[in-house]
């Protein structure tokens, strides 16, 4: 699907959008830990509170400014009420085909979040019925509000039927497909998995300040990316704006997203660049230190500019796609602020442990830590080419060439030209 090419910039208040995100998330972990409910189900619990937070108060003004703005075409009622079948009978297709994957591949099968959708059956199940009925609901209104009613799903449908059909808009569910089936199920397992480690090791509840409460703040900044994340893979509604326009086409964008993650990530890092398999900081760096204590502190809050980054997206984070362009928070100064913060905290953890390797060994797991920047560098030139070819995008681009974080510091450091 080509992607539009009127300036795609996103409704509503950025500020509106960063907190309700923040405090779904938080209100969902408060939430499932006060209930003290296992790993899964607060994972499930913690995602709904932000799926719920977004809708109520992004969603719904978004809909209603839809539905009173909506045209009215020149069809009869029968052609509208067929294309929504044609819609229903392209969704059971491809909800069957991530069915089938679920069953079938071992990485879903083997994953924690399939095994705990299937153990817990008597609940999941009749929600799915619930979500069913719902599904039919949201996909008819969406149909009447759309100003392109013919989308891809109605394309898949037809396909389905034996009906002539648009092939890239069928390639481009399926690829939509791929994401959001491989992305939401390695998110709902990392979530659950994050959930269980916070249980047994509360951050809060660790002495301030020491080794064990950084750690545990970091594992807890990545159980609120992880849960982020995994809403942002649900709220694809075109109904609220939230939908994808775009995905990655190219096999070299692809290959530079998925290898940053399971189940290739490891396998890589373990045959090819093990650059954490060394001595702690404790060997460099003494707990309790003015030194320890600067150093965690900028890792945290590296870390807490990736979260940022995540946070700033809302309901529109998920990987290879295009779904608007994100202007605010960190995005402001930099464009790729989740990338850049999440690598400068991969080396500040590293660093010490560089050093206490010796000379030979240290500075050859450093530059094993430097390929995989080197891969989110072409992560990142991957996603600027295929944004790019957004009018929006390359506005964007400029402005921060020009105003951005880069841009301040060349100022900075430019020598002043004298006064005459």
């Amino acid at each position: 699907m080509p992607i539009s090419q009127h300036r795609d910039t996103l409704a509503g208040s950025p500020l509106v959008t960063q907190t309700v995100t923040l405090a779904g998330v938080l209100v969902g972990i408060a939430l499932a830990s006060y209930l003290q409910l296992e790993p899964g189900k607060a994972m499930a619990l913690a995602v709904l509170c932000l799926l719920l937070a977004w809708i109520v108060v992004c969603g719904t003004p978004a809909a209603y400014r839809a539905w009173a703005s909506r045209e009215r075409r020149p069809e009869v009622p029968a052609a509208s009420w067929r294309r929504i079948g044609t819609k229903l009978v392209g969704l059971a297709a491809l909800l069957g085909a991530v069915v089938i994957a679920c069953s079938v591949f071992p990485f879903f099968t083997r994953s924690s979040a399939v095994q705990w959708f299937i153990g817990a059956g008597h609940t999941t199940i009749p929600i799915s019925i619930v979500l069913a009925g719902a599904t039919i609901l949201y996909v008819a209104v969406t149909d009447l509000v759309a100003e392109e009613p013919d989308d891809y799903l109605h394309q898949v449908g037809r396909a389905v039927l034996m009906q002539d059909f648009r092939e890239e808009d069928v390639l481009f569910a399926l690829r939509l497909l791929t994401i959001k089936c491989f992305f939401l199920v390695l998110m709902f397992s990392s979530g659950i998995a994050a959930l269980s480690d916070l249980a047994d090791k509360p951050a809060w509840l660790l002495p301030p300040f020491s080794a064990a409460w950084f750690e545990g703040l970091l594992r807890l900044v990545f159980l609120l990316d992880v849960i982020l994340a995994a809403g942002g893979y649900i709220a694809t509604f075109k109904l609220f704006g939230w939908h994808v326009r775009a995905t990655e086409t190219t096999a070299l964008g692809w290959l530079v997203c998925l290898i940053c993650y399971e189940p290739f990530f490891p396998a890589i890092s373990n045959a090819f660049v093990p650059y954490g398999a060394g001595p702690g900081w404790e060997s460099v760096i003494r707990e309790g230190s003015v030194v320890y204590f600067v150093w965690s502190v900028a890792t945290l809050s590296c870390a807490i500019i990736y979260v940022w980054a995540t946070i700033a997206f809302g309901p529109r984070f998920s990987n290879l796609t295009h779904r608007g362009i994100i202007t605010s928070g960190p995005y402001r100064f930099i464009k790729h602020p989740a990338y850049v913060s999440k690598n400068i905290s991969w080396w500040l953890f590293a660093t010490p442990s560089f050093i206490a390797s010796g000379f030979a060994e240290g500075l050859g797991r450093a530059g094993m830590l430097a390929i995989v920047s080197l891969i989110y560098l072409l992560r990142a030139r991957a996603e600027e080419r295929m944004l790019s070819r957004d009018p929006a995008y390359r506005d964007y681009a400029e402005n921060v060439a020009v105003h951005g974080l880069l841009a301040m510091a060349k100022r900075r450091l430019a020598p002043t030209a004298p006064r005459v």
